[in-house]
């Protein structure tokens, strides 16, 4: 029987809010995973679309606290094969009836892992699945590079809104010919879906190589799928370089539906009536910037400006590929003679800027402003900046967006990684800082972490060790990331505890909410953290609050009555994360794995706890002007915090957790609003928000309300959408969720502009959100 009388449908469906009910699911996976864990996702390679190989949300491992004593390996993990692929990591993800936090492997023998996160040295692989036999490296003749095998060689990436892992395997067909094949694969058990596999072809107009009556059909047996899967505009992007630069082989790039994976809607070769040109960009992804756009930088190959575009830096339309932009040093055949692929390192998209990276094997680092790319160029000129950095090599990058200005950080193969500061958008040619392994290295793996640019929390992550051929011993670095001299911590201090395994060529290691892991050719995923044995203790250790910030924005200015927030300290509650659940009588407790938070003395409903980090909700009624905030673990209270306390803090959620970017707002059909599914002026949107104050009727602590009469702001309630007002249809409690999430929809307004990145503003009373969540509109 329905909980609703027909009047109360009608209400409802005029609303729009019975959206909410049957679509639930999709912002719940998002609401888990992006906000109420507070955890840190890393979905794609290169860890964001920027291709930073940073994480500046990093708060748990600090220069402070990466030592000897302190950090080390945690576990290894076995797996079937060699490691190409970055582990990606997901929070929250619902397997066999738990909540995980997980990290996905993939592996050389067309395996992929789902591995717990947070034990894995004890519950370890929660599942896993082969896409097939992988293909024996003995296939392909003189090729040495990848031994013994070829598997799922590119980084997968992760939609977390279809709760699906995209990758390419490499298997071989009935006639023992190899044939790449894309999977879409379920977070939660590894089961194909979105009519996958799709099996990889295409074939393009061309007079270059190995064309054959006007038409080039792309072969698997030639090309390398070495480059990290990228996502954007509801498509999976897939490219494509070569064994070694031999045979007739050409650049290729792919888009296919990511719901649908019979459907491919778009592809490009590089050198349609030349040869070569090759996207292998030593497996970095494509870079995608605000619009869409896809950057790719190409190695050997014919140039024309035209159709062929070899050692380029190529910007391309993410709808149909093709090229809006490029830049060429005008020396690029002197670059194919000397095999110094211009597109060795891939692009990173500078952030907060109009500049883009790129590197060749000649040692160059080049500086391209993204909107004028310049085309067939000198090095230097005024669209484009070139640094000799590396007397030869380029092949990793990492950047640190720091509060000075950005750092780049890169090996020179055989010497020391090195620092360069890019300063009023040009590259100081001045070394910043460097430092000079123990023992040379031709490869590395190369991330940062730190909290925001902020100086003093950053550490530069280094894999070494001989990774050619066979592969030797690797070793895992911590290095200062602010002066690259200051070296932290080795993984060969205490090489029985700490010892990496063989190095894996190319990859950057992956870190993620306290942990480090680092891909291996040794077969295991390594994975590396802070020490719980750090010495002994007399008893219970009092709490230490840092830090009370929006659960949605994670902005620490003041909290309002029935607020979500985050709390972040030390000692705050167990090691291992413990989320709440709703008790028999639909209420979230106040008291979780031995935490309790007060305000003023009340007691707040507890969403989940850890030892860094809790999430609570301010009780409803909390006078003002200021609060009194104390944990209490074990029954050991922490000294008080004082906090304002105001009538409305108002903030929308956004699905990467920072407040910021893309909300999690859906479309009138229920489906998840993005740049390749806007919303149509005049439909309705549903939004998710906290901090609306006190509700009426007033909501009890903890409550979790499926049935009407929902609360409702005591405030009013206004929403702009591009700064155009729009009609609040209903705003209240979020039907199912614990009281002080609010849902509310909206009719979006006629003059809406269109965009991809429209502003979304909530006001609450006087009290406004910040426009930095944005929404897409036709």
């Amino acid at each position: 029987m329905s909980i609703f009388s027909q009047e109360q449908h009608k209400q409802i469906n005029d609303a729009g809010l019975f959206l909410c009910f049957r679509f639930w699911p999709i912002f719940c996976a998002l609401w888990v995973s992006a906000c109420a864990l507070g955890q840190v996702n890393v979905l794609t390679a290169n860890y964001d679309n920027q291709r930073t190989n940073a994480n500046l949300q990093e708060t748990r491992l600090k220069p402070s606290n990466v030592s000897s004593a302190t950090f080390g390996k945690i576990a290894g993990v076995s797996v079937d094969g060699q490691i190409y692929a970055q582990p990606l990591y997901a929070a929250g993800i619902q397997i066999l009836g738990a909540k995980h936090n997980v990290v996905y492997v993939a592996t050389m023998h067309n395996s992929v892992y789902a591995i717990d996160a947070d034990a894995p040295q004890t519950t370890g692989v929660l599942w896993q699945v082969n896409l097939g036999p992988s293909v024996p490296s003995t296939t392909f003749q003189d090729y040495a590079d990848i031994f013994p095998e070829m598997g799922i060689l590119s980084t997968p990436a992760i939609d977390l809104s279809r709760q699906v892992l995209y990758v390419v395997s490499e298997t071989l067909d009935a006639s023992q010919s190899p044939v790449f094949k894309l999977h879409a694969l379920l977070l939660a058990n590894g089961r194909e879906v979105m009519n996958g596999p799709a099996t990889i072809a295409a074939s393009v107009t061309g007079t270059g190589a190995a064309s054959d009556n006007g038409t080039i059909a792309f072969d698997p047996a030639v090309q390398l799928q070495r480059p990290g899967l990228a996502l954007a505009n509801g498509a999976v992007y897939l490219a494509f370089g070569s064994h070694g630069d031999s045979d007739d082989f050409h650049g290729w790039l792919m888009s296919y539906d990511v719901s649908n994976l019979q459907h491919r809607i778009s592809v490009l070769n590089t050198t349609p009536d030349g040869w070569g040109s090759a996207i292998w960009q030593a497996g970095r992804a494509p870079a995608i910037d605000e619009l869409g756009n896809l950057y790719v930088a190409t190695g050997n190959g014919d140039f024309d400006g035209s159709t062929n575009f070899g050692e380029s830096l190529v910007r391309l339309s993410g709808t149909d590929l093709h090229p809006l932009d490029w830049y060429t040093p005008d020396d690029w055949n002197d670059l194919n003679d000397k095999d110094w692929d211009f597109g060795s390192v891939g692009a990173i998209l500078v952030p907060n800027t109009n500049l883009v990276l790129a590197g060749a094997k000649s040692g160059t680092l080049c500086l391209i402003q993204r909107d004028s790319m310049g085309h067939l160029q000198p090095y230097d000129t005024g669209t484009a900046q070139a640094v000799e950095v590396n007397q030869w090599g380029m092949f990793n990058l990492a950047l640190w967006n720091n509060q000075n200005g950005p750092i780049v950080y890169l090996l020179e193969p055989d010497g020391p990684l090195k620092a360069f500061q890019i300063v009023n958008g040009r590259i100081n040619s001045a070394i910043l800082s460097k430092y000079t392994p123990g023992s040379p290295s031709f490869y590395a793996g190369v991330a940062v972490s730190a909290a925001g640019g902020t100086n003093g929390t950053g550490i530069v992550w280094l894999t070494t060790g001989d990774t050619d051929g066979a592969g030797g011993p690797g070793t895992l670095r911590a290095l200062d990331a602010s002066d690259l001299s200051r070296e932290l911590w080795n993984s060969d201090m205490l090489a029985a505890r700490d010892s990496l395994g063989r190095a894996a060529k190319f990859v950057a290691p992956t870190v993620a909410n306290g942990r480090v892991y680092v891909p291996t050719f040794s077969n295991t995923l390594a994975v590396f953290g802070l020490l719980s044995n750090t010495g002994p203790t007399s008893g219970p250790v009092s709490s230490q609050i840092t830090s009370v910030v929006n659960g949605a924005n994670f902005a620490a200015t003041a909290v309002s009555p029935g607020e979500l927030v985050a709390i972040f300290g030390k000692n705050l509650g167990p090691t291992q994360l413990t989320n709440s659940h709703v008790d028999s009588n639909s209420r979230v407790g106040a008291t979780l794995a031995g935490t309790q938070v007060l305000f003023s003395g009340i007691h707040a409903p507890l969403l989940y706890v850890s030892a860094n980090q809790l999430g609570a909700i301010v009780p409803f009624g909390l006078p003002g002007p200021n609060a009194q905030v104390q944990v209490l673990y074990q029954g050991v209270p922490s000294s008080s915090t004082t906090v304002p306390v105001i009538p409305a803090t108002p903030a929308l959620f956004s699905i990467d957790d920072t407040g910021a970017g893309p909300g999690s707002i859906l479309n009138q059909d229920g489906s998840l609003n993005s740049a390749a599914n806007p919303a149509a002026p005049g439909s309705v949107a549903i939004l998710y928000a906290t901090g609306a104050g006190n509700l009426n009727p007033s909501a009890s602590d903890g409550s979790v309300i499926a049935a009407p009469p929902f609360p409702a702001p005591v405030l009013p309630v206004t929403v702009f959408i591009g700064q155009q007002t729009a009609e609040v249809l209903y705003a209240g409690t979020a039907p199912g969720m614990v009281a002080g999430i609010l849902q509310i929809n909206v009719r979006i307004p006629d003059t809406t502009p269109a965009g991809s990145n429209v502003p979304v503003t909530l006001m609450v009373g006087n009290y406004s959100s910040s426009n930095s969540v944005t929404m897409a509109v036709q």
